[in-house]
């Protein structure tokens, strides 16, 4: 039975009946339609899903698969231009923010001495509504005091380091792996925990190359695909003087 649910809710995908990005009809109104239990329609569901023509989100319910977000990553990297060029509202979402002693690996990458503080931001990214990412962002605490009420204020990267004079930047370095999301990654993306994540650790500097962030992200790899594009050729390469 669920097989021939599969066909008839495929057919109907593809011939347009439900617009991509919308929700399908809840289970119960799935198994009232075709006089089936709940096993059956999340069978058809999982099935679709292998397919690539829903995904699951859970506690959100089942959504037709819109067309994948194509994130660019280069040296001047900038994720609102990066979603506006694909037509889609770039929106943050500050979760929580606290001054703390950073992780060697975090210290290392701002190139701090021990001791100093760093400002960590933990934040929810969205395009469309749709979240796609969660970070958390470091900055060091002695050169952005209160970092996060701005950052918060601003909803912006890019905007931040304007309001501490920062006019330009680049990323120096971008690191890609993958993993299986924590139990908390897969509730705050909707996606279970069965399904892997793309991560990437990348660090920001300013026009000296001095570092300004670094911050880990865990991206939904349903929901977006990475592109390591060629620096741009105008942009500077710290400790390079021919491009300085």
């Amino acid at each position: 039975m669920w097989k021939q649910i599969e066909e008839v809710l495929a057919e109907e995908l593809v011939a347009g009946r439900y617009p991509p990005g919308s929700k399908l009809p809840t289970e119960p109104e799935l198994m009232a339609r075709f006089f089936v239990g709940r096993h059956t329609i999340r069978q058809t569901m999982a099935r679709l899903e292998a397919r690539g023509l829903v995904r699951i989100e859970q506690g959100r319910g089942t959504f037709v698969h819109d067309e994948i977000v194509h994130y660019r990553i280069s040296e001047r990297t900038r994720f609102s231009q990066n979603l506006l060029d694909q037509k889609r509202d770039p929106t943050y979402r500050v979760v929580s923010a606290c001054e703390i002693v950073p992780p060697d690996t975090v210290r290392d990458a701002l190139k701090l001495a021990s001791g100093e503080m760093v400002t960590q931001i933990d934040v929810d990214s969205f395009a469309n509504d749709v979240i796609i990412a969660v970070s958390d962002v470091y900055f060091p605490t002695a050169r952005f005091p209160n970092v996060a009420s701005i950052y918060t204020e601003l909803n912006s990267t890019t905007k931040t380091y304007q309001r501490y004079g920062i006019q330009d930047y680049i990323r120096l370095s971008t690191r890609i792996s993958s993993r299986p999301p924590t139990e908390d990654e897969a509730r705050r993306l909707f996606q279970p925990v069965s399904r892997p994540l793309l991560i990437t650790r990348k660090t920001d500097v300013d026009p000296d190359g001095l570092p300004i962030s670094y911050s880990e992200t865990c991206w939904c790899a349903d929901r977006v695909e990475l592109t390591v594009g060629q620096s741009d050729s105008r942009a500077p390469v710290p400790g390079d003087p021919k491009r300085e």
